[in-house]
């Protein structure tokens, strides 16, 4: 049956919207994926709040050195790096982006380098969909992205 003209001009704006929106999820994880392919090169030490993230991280091939920060006082944490260059990946959420605020301010204060580029662009391109770094691993495994930890593709 027919539904008329009315219901055609409808369902081809609800298909032009689902297209629309289909294209900036693959837009952002392709952009993520590229964030993560440029951290993997990264030689410096990567902050992050829990144990979970490490592991989301590890799940991604990053192999550079990570520390879970969130048991440990900001302070000691900041003593025991030795390297020069930190790379702060806290969480999306307002405590994420409030401790990311604070390592970075006292980090600075103590002659590190840090890079705030792969924070602020995982963010920018998964805010919308997830809220922390553990889940990274796990919403791009399900969209099915992930070639076995080797290299990440689209």
């Amino acid at each position: 049956m027919d539904g008329g003209p009315i219901q055609d001009y409808l369902l081809n704006i609800i298909k032009i919207i689902i297209s629309i929106v289909l294209m900036s999820i693959q837009e952002d994880i392709e952009n993520t994926l590229e964030v993560l392919n440029r951290l993997k090169d990264e030689e410096g030490i990567i902050l992050v709040e829990g144990q979970n993230d490490i592991e989301s991280l590890i799940n991604l091939g990053i192999n550079a050195r990570i520390i879970a920060v969130s048991q440990y006082n900001i302070f000691d944490v900041i003593e025991s790096i030795s390297e020069k260059e930190v790379i702060v990946l806290t969480d999306f959420d307002k405590k994420g982006t409030l401790l990311f605020k604070r390592y970075v301010k006292e980090l600075q204060s103590s002659g590190k380098k840090v890079i705030v580029i792969y924070y602020r662009e995982l963010k920018k391109y998964l805010k919308k969909y997830i809220t922390g770094i553990e889940q990274i691993y796990p919403f791009l495994e399900k969209r099915d992205v992930l070639d076995d930890n080797e290299d990440l593709i689209w």
